[in-house]
């Protein structure tokens, strides 16, 4: 029988939910129900969220700003560090340690007082187009004093790309290398270890 009243509508709603505070009875009854009612839905559904594993961090590098201190934002770049990579089985083309060591070079060229648009200028000729505008936001006081002191390192290398350790003073820089129409470019950066 359908209620046509609003008072009697009332009177259904107050009957319904005041049910559990009738009496102590009635309130473990209900505590008790939805107990059960959450155990139930934990168990039917396939995975908590509460045990649930985070997503893997994105393979593709980041540009960032680069500081002397292990807290920089290279190491934020860097946070999600890959598992040490034996030594490669074939080594970097001769092309790619050319832009590997000249675009560090030009990255850790800081004059003083230099604009981070025209710092960035100076790394274009051996970056992609798609970490261009990424370093074009980076901060040159960010970038630590530093020096090469070896020849790059071949951490691996492919058929269009190559990751490339170049050690320097402050940090040993880790580039993603790829081959381009242009030639090789560097499409990534972060700190390696």
């Amino acid at each position: 029988m359908p209620i046509r009243t609003h008072r009697g509508r009332a009177a259904v709603y107050r009957r319904f939910w005041g049910a559990p505070l009738r009496s102590p009875k009635h309130l473990a009854a209900t505590v008790l129900a939805l107990v059960v009612i959450t155990i139930g839905a934990q168990r039917a559904l396939p995975e908590s969220r509460a045990g649930a594993v985070p997503a893997a961090p994105s393979k593709s590098p980041r540009a960032g700003s680069l500081a002397p201190v292990p807290s920089s934002a290279l190491g934020e770049v860097g946070a999600a560090r890959r598992p040490q990579v034996p030594s490669p089985s074939i080594p970097a083309p001769a092309a790619a340690l050319t832009v590997a060591r000249s675009w560090a070079k030009a990255f850790l060229t800081v004059p003083p007082g230099i604009t981070s648009a025209r710092w960035a200028e100076q790394l274009r000729p051996y970056t992609t187009d798609d970490l261009f505008p990424q370093l074009q936001s980076v901060d040159p006081a960010n970038v630590p004093v530093a020096q090469i002191i070896e020849a790059p390192r071949t951490v691996s290398a492919g058929a269009g790309s190559a990751e490339v350790d170049v050690p320097t003073t402050a940090v040993v820089l880790r580039l993603l290398l790829v081959s381009t129409p242009a030639g090789w470019r560097v499409a990534g950066y972060e700190r390696a270890g």
